[in-house]
């Protein structure tokens, strides 16, 4: 009878005591919001750039779209280390590991350099540039007849 009073007891205090935590803080204490703006290299904002974070191991994926001031939030970020991409037309993919380990939001400045441009050379041989024979073989032509000493008694 002691015994179930006791547990009885313990029940009830535990229950005050979870019931007292603000809901709040009970429902994001392993979480941050992740925000901040992207800019060009002069300090331009960039609207519609995309940002995503990705955790591989847990597997979570949080992912926003700068607004027309190029700042974004993804809400409710689990305490972990995530690897994010930050796309936008036009500029180079920006990529950084960041780590989230407070309930202090983070506040990222992100600064995206412009693409680069890119060259394709692609080269294409005509028949007489290819090999048939695999025997080893020197080519005279009648230039190199021309630079040969000739020999006189």
């Amino acid at each position: 009878m002691r015994f179930a009073r006791a547990v009885l007891g313990i029940l009830l205090l535990l229950a005050a005591a979870w019931s007292m935590a603000p809901a709040s803080k009970a429902q994001g204490a392993n979480s941050v919001n992740v925000g901040g703006t992207v800019t060009d290299q002069s300090g331009a904002v960039i609207p519609g750039a995309s940002v995503t974070l990705h955790d591989p191991v847990s597997g979570f994926e949080g992912s926003a779209t700068t607004n027309a001031s190029g700042n974004f939030t993804i809400p409710n970020v689990p305490f972990n280390p995530y690897h994010m991409t930050v796309t936008a037309k036009g500029f180079a993919e920006y990529v950084q590991d960041i780590d989230v380990r407070s309930a202090v939001p983070l506040a990222l400045k992100i600064s995206m350099p412009l693409a680069g441009t890119t060259q394709t050379v692609t080269v294409e041989g005509g028949n007489d540039l290819i090999e048939n024979d695999s025997t080893a073989h020197t080519d005279i032509d009648r230039q190199l007849i021309n630079r040969v000493p000739l020999e006189s008694q």
